[in-house]
């Protein structure tokens, strides 16, 4: 099987497409890549046009992720199945919608379940031909040996929502910004509990990748509530601690912090769930899916 994987393929060492990229390889799936933001920004939309055209003549499949802003008629000439993966909340973005109002489409991969939602209102003709596939963690990065030395973190982009989820919780949460890479996951492993709170609240069902890497770092996770259908595909339905309200969250850590065994129990089951919610997990289940369209 060989396919054309159209993404944002310039994230050496991190993003999506770096770890799915690496995890197709793995399962004996042949790649041609193409980074369309890069083609886009540097040679314009018709070089980028004529490139997937060229590549498509070698493949059986494509396999578009993100494509944002992107129009239907850049894949005017490709003769063979289009899988697309819509990778952000339809309720807070627009940039896919000329995509999604098309029907170039063989299988849509949707984000979330309020995505769903929003596309039986408005882009009907696909949800027969579509389902929610969810983030995942890489194997690399798995960890779980590191000594804890920080209570709880909180290390996301802090929107006006979240700080006022925090402010209850006061200094029992170490709010950590403008860390990445390996400086980002050390401060996860040398957490005991990593918090999670939802960006805004038109995107309440939404499960970062932040709350994988946590889980990959052995730290118990306590969550903004999460939507249950996510917590079930996921098998995660007992191993992250929900909470409702910010004074919720603060008695939690405060629960977490004096009992141990607790805590401990919550850090080993964010182990154990984490093993089935890899990226070569996700790789396995879209590769069900083209093997559905490959001639």
């Amino acid at each position: 099987m060989k396919i054309l994987y159209i993404g944002v393929h310039s994230h050496t060492g991190w993003g999506a497409e770096y770890w799915l990229a690496k995890a197709f390889k793995d399962l004996q799936i042949d790649l041609e890549t193409i980074d369309y933001r890069s083609i886009r920004k540097n040679e314009g939309t018709d070089s980028l046009k004529r490139k997937i055209q060229e590549k498509s003549h070698k493949c059986q499949l494509i396999f578009l992720q993100r494509g944002e802003y992107l129009s239907p008629t850049i894949f005017e000439g490709c003769n063979i199945p289009i899988i697309f993966w819509s990778t952000e909340p339809l309720q807070l973005k627009t940039d896919v919608d000329q995509l999604l109002n098309s029907d170039i489409f063989s299988w849509v991969f949707l984000h979330s379940y309020s995505c769903v939602e929003r596309a039986k209102s408005e882009f009907n003709h696909i949800i027969k031909k579509s389902n929610v596939i969810h983030n995942a963690a890489p194997k690399d990065i798995f960890k779980f040996g590191t000594e804890k030395v920080k209570s709880a973190i909180f290390n996301r982009n802090l929107s006006w929502r979240r700080r006022l989820w925090l402010w209850p919780s006061g200094n029992m949460i170490d709010k950590i910004s403008g860390h990445y890479g390996e400086d980002y996951f050390t401060d996860l492993r040398e957490a005991n509990i990593a918090v999670n709170i939802h960006y805004s609240h038109q995107n309440l069902d939404d499960f970062e990748s932040g709350i994988f890497e946590a889980m990959a770092s052995g730290c118990a996770v306590i969550s903004e509530r999460l939507n249950r259908q996510t917590l079930v595909d996921l098998g995660m339905e007992d191993a992250i601690l929900q909470v409702d309200s910010p004074f919720e969250l603060k008695e939690k850590i405060r629960l977490l912090n004096k009992d141990e065994k607790l805590l401990k129990s919550f850090q080993t089951k964010s182990q154990q769930v984490i093993q089935k919610n890899t990226w070569h997990d996700r790789a396995r289940q879209i590769k069900e899916k083209f093997k559905e369209f490959y001639n």
